[in-house]
């Protein structure tokens, strides 16, 4: 008998220290919760000056809207792979895997060479860019060009 078909497969799967499907998702709901309050704490502690019940009402918000995320990212690091039904055995094989290789790659390339033109105009005109705005704006560049040249490499390729 296959140790898959001893372990069992399901569309959640379970996690890596045993247990059903249903255990994999309270512990992931109870983790992101966990996250979600040390988020909140942080938001509390370190956000935006305001009276005592805005600060509060704006952490709830905000750990309410990162709960789904913070439950996923749970569930990810809790997963056995082995019992989740129709998950790709080696991923990082995978063609998609190498087309993902392949625009990273590519997009390194690009930002490297953005970067250093970049830093040139900026010495050069004395443009004054708020750092942060800077920052974002080359992580969002760098996030498009990964994802045109998956794109074209999934149509050339493909």
């Amino acid at each position: 008998m296959d140790s898959k078909e001893s372990v069992g497969q399901s569309k959640w799967g379970r996690s890596r220290f045993g247990g059903s499907t249903a255990l994999l998702i309270i512990l992931s709901l109870l983790g992101g919760l966990v996250l979600c309050a040390a988020m909140a704490l942080i938001w509390w502690t370190f956000g935006p000056e305001a009276d005592q019940q805005r600060k509060m009402l704006s952490g709830l918000v905000f750990a309410l809207l990162m709960l789904p995320a913070a439950s996923a990212l749970c569930w990810v690091f809790m997963l056995d792979r082995d019992t989740l039904a129709g998950a790709v055995r080696d991923p990082e094989s995978s063609i998609e895997g190498k087309w993902y290789e392949k625009a990273v790659f590519g997009a390194f390339h690009d930002l490297f060479a953005l970067c250093g033109l970049g830093a040139m105009a900026l010495g050069l005109l004395r443009i004054d860019v708020e750092p942060v705005m800077l920052l974002v704006g080359v992580v969002l560049l760098a996030a498009v060009d990964v994802l045109v040249r998956y794109l074209v490499i999934k149509k050339v390729e493909g």
